[in-house]
């Protein structure tokens, strides 16, 4: 999926600029290793961990920052 397709299909229209390169950026990622609804999910909470300091359960904060490591 091109950068366009991934704007039109997944960004957020009250989402900043920043928040959305965060989002894109995972959904790229690991667009192949989950399904929609759990790519989107995982997309959000790492978003929420980096622009708003929100924490989550030890198994999501755990499973984000495996696959965020080398961001």
């Amino acid at each position: 999926m091109n950068n366009d397709e991934l704007h039109l299909k997944y960004r957020k229209h009250n989402e900043t600029e920043r928040e959305w390169q965060l989002r894109k950026l995972f959904i790229e990622r690991h667009i192949d290793k989950y399904n929609e609804d759990r790519l989107l999910c995982l997309a959000q909470c790492f978003v929420n961990i980096k622009t708003m300091g929100c924490r989550y359960s030890y198994k999501i904060m755990n499973q984000i920052n495996e696959l965020t490591h080398d961001f």
